[in-house]
């Protein structure tokens, strides 16, 4: 039997066909195969790694949205922030905004202090800052300009914006094919390598989802204050996010001809 040798061969290809992107809402799909043949002393296979990124358009939007507050007491600071807040909860469920998509996330009461110029002379307090921070999940994705600007008028100047991500609510809709495609597609290059390296390929050893998640486009917003009525809305725009796919499939070589 002739011995065999260690080969690594990276190939890059567009997985899938258009009917294939189609279906799965694909705007790019590139697998990365990795295959090895085994040395003298290993076990014989060839493990194919394939990485696939699935392009789609996000269907949900995350605010991450708060109030802050201040007085010269605790309780002056707490009654003004939960008034905002109140107000902005109201301005989202106008919005379609449900009860279970606003979470509370933080709630801060912190002592403001005035320095004096003698060193020797400890801080003074000289009042309170209350901040409420919520995540907000817009399903409606399309109405996200409409709820971000809703909130930032409810809430006056006491508004903060945070920040706004973008994902996919049912990425498995899109994973779950892409998986299909990319064993698939494994199989396909692992024959050819095979060939090349002088051996025949058998059938599936193993086959092991190695990882997969998701990298969302996340464009943060600056902190921001209410416009005057008739103000233009504020520009949203989600863009693409990539999903990605990682299998490892080691299938049984044959050296005999």
């Amino acid at each position: 039997m002739p011995a065999l040798v260690t080969r690594r061969i990276a190939l890059r290809t567009l997985l899938g066909s258009a009917a294939a992107v189609a279906a799965l809402g694909v705007i790019a799909c590139t697998p990365k195969t990795e295959v090895t043949v085994a040395g003298p002393g290993q076990q014989t296979g060839i493990t194919v790694i394939g990485t696939t990124n699935v392009s789609v358009k996000p269907d949900v939007a995350r605010l991450n949205l708060g109030v802050e507050a201040t007085d010269t007491t605790v309780a002056g600071a707490r009654s003004r922030a939960a008034d905002a807040m109140t107000k902005v909860q109201a301005a989202l469920k106008t919005k379609g905004v449900q009860d279970k998509d606003i979470r509370t996330q933080a709630l801060n009461i912190t002592p403001q202090y005035t320095q004096s110029p003698d060193r020797n002379v400890p801080p003074a307090i000289r009042g309170y800052l209350v901040s409420n921070i919520l995540q907000v999940t817009v399903r409606n994705i399309d109405s996200t300009s409409e709820v971000l600007d809703a909130a930032t008028a409810a809430g006056g100047n006491a508004i903060r914006v945070n920040g706004i991500s973008f994902t996919v609510d049912q990425p498995e809709q899109f994973l779950s094919q892409a998986r299909e495609e990319a064993v698939k597609n494994a199989r396909a290059r692992a024959e050819v390598l095979a060939k090349a390296a002088g051996v025949g390929l058998g059938a599936a050893r193993s086959v092991t989802e190695t990882g997969n998640g998701e990298a969302a486009i996340a464009p943060r917003a600056a902190q921001s204050a209410p416009g005057g009525l008739g103000a233009a809305p504020t520009p949203i725009n989600p863009g693409e996010q990539q999903l990605t796919l990682t299998v490892s499939v080691t299938y049984d070589v044959t050296t005999g001809k």
